[in-house]
């Protein structure tokens, strides 16, 4: 079924309205930050978001700001490293 340009203007309204609640983090119960809630948020078909379907640019936008939340730190915390002494075992 062929929709209006003012629907699927609506529609895409709704995708980054969701898009961005996601991305700010109100994840809904159950939900995850990825395409099948975006998708269920928006009340959008999943399926329109890959391959050449009417959404395919706006999942491509959602994985590319997703992206940075994603990545790992730059320079990550690490474990304390242990003393020489609490390697060495205590005599029996």
């Amino acid at each position: 079924m062929r929709i209006t340009a003012a629907q699927r203007t609506a529609n895409e309204n709704r995708v980054r309205a969701a898009m961005d609640r996601l991305l700010r983090g109100e994840i809904p119960p159950g939900g995850h930050c990825d395409i099948k809630t975006l998708a269920a948020e928006a009340d959008v078909d999943r399926t329109a978001f890959y391959g050449n379907r009417p959404y395919a640019h706006l999942r491509a936008e959602f994985e590319r700001r997703l992206r940075p939340s994603r990545r790992p730190a730059s320079n990550p915390t690490r474990a304390t490293p242990r003393s020489p002494v609490s390697r060495t075992r205590s005599p029996r």
